[in-house]
C-alpha cells in the first residue's frame, strides 16, 4: 500500500512538471538579466586577468633593477643588454623584455605573443589588445656623491592616446636575432621614462608622467 502511494505521488508529481513550462516572456527575461550581468562583469573579469599578466612584467623589472646595482658595484657602469645582467628572461609568456644600448639604466616590457617553440612572434599593440596588458618601463639612477641607487618601475597610463594604441608605447621592436626569445636591444632611450641612467648626479630615476605611471 505504502509502495503505491509512493508510485502515485512520484507519477502526479512528474506530470504536474511535465505540463508546466516557461512561457516566452519569462525567457527573454532571464537571456535579458543574464545578458546584463555578463556585459557588467566580463570588462572587470579581463581587467583583473590583464593585471595578473601584468605582474610579471612588474616582477621581472624589479629584479632587473637590483641587477643593475650589482653590475654597477661590479664594473662601475649599468649593463647595456640583457646578457650582462645576467638575469634569467625570455620564459615570460607575456612580454618581452629589453634592455636600452644606448641608455644603460633604462630598461622595458613590451607585450608579446610567442610561437609553439617559444620564439617572440606578435610585438605590441595587437598583443597587448589579444593579452590584455600594457607596456611597462624601468630605471636606475646612481648618485656618486650620495653613494645611493634609485629604481623606479612604470607602468603605461591610462590616458586617451595610450588607449588608442593598445597601451604600446614602445613601438614597433622586434626579437633579438642570436636569441629569438627575447626582445633586442633597441639603440634608443626607453619610452615612458624621464630619468634613467644617470651616474653622476643626484637625480631620481622617474617615470614619464605623460604616458606612465610609477608601478609601486
Amino acid at each position: 500500500m505504502n509502495n503505491t502511494f509512493k508510485a502515485n505521488l512520484i507519477k502526479t508529481i512528474a506530470n504536474k512538471k511535465g505540463n508546466k513550462g516557461f512561457t516566452l516572456i519569462e525567457l527573454l527575461v532571464v537571456v535579458i538579466i543574464i545578458g546584463v550581468l555578463a556585459a557588467i562583469a566580463l570588462p572587470n573579469l579581463l581587467g583583473q586577468v590583464g593585471k595578473a599578466r601584468e605582474s610579471e612584467a612588474k616582477s621581472t623589472l624589479g629584479a632587473m633593477n637590483r641587477a643593475q646595482q650589482t653590475a654597477f658595484a661590479e664594473r662601475g657602469e649599468f649593463a647595456e643588454s640583457i646578457a650582462q645582467l645576467e638575469v634569467p628572461v625570455g620564459n615570460e609568456k607575456f612580454y618581452g623584455i629589453f634592455v636600452s644600448s644606448s641608455n644603460p639604466g633604462q630598461m622595458g616590457a613590451v607585450g608579446i605573443t610567442r610561437t609553439d617553440a617559444g620564439d617572440v612572434d606578435v610585438v605590441g599593440a595587437d598583443a597587448n589588445g589579444k593579452n590584455g596588458t600594457r607596456d611597462y618601463a624601468a630605471a636606475i639612477n646612481y648618485d656618486d656623491v650620495a653613494r645611493t641607487f634609485s629604481t623606479v618601475v612604470c607602468r603605461a597610463s591610462n590616458v586617451q592616446a595610450n588607449q588608442d594604441i593598445q597601451y604600446n608605447i614602445h613601438g614597433a621592436l622586434t626579437a633579438d636575432t642570436n636569441n629569438a626569445k627575447v626582445i633586442a636591444s633597441p639603440a634608443t632611450a626607453v619610452a615612458g621614462i624621464t630619468s634613467g641612467g644617470v651616474v653622476d648626479a643626484p637625480t631620481l630615476a622617474a617615470c614619464d608622467t605623460n604616458n606612465t605611471e610609477e608601478v609601486k
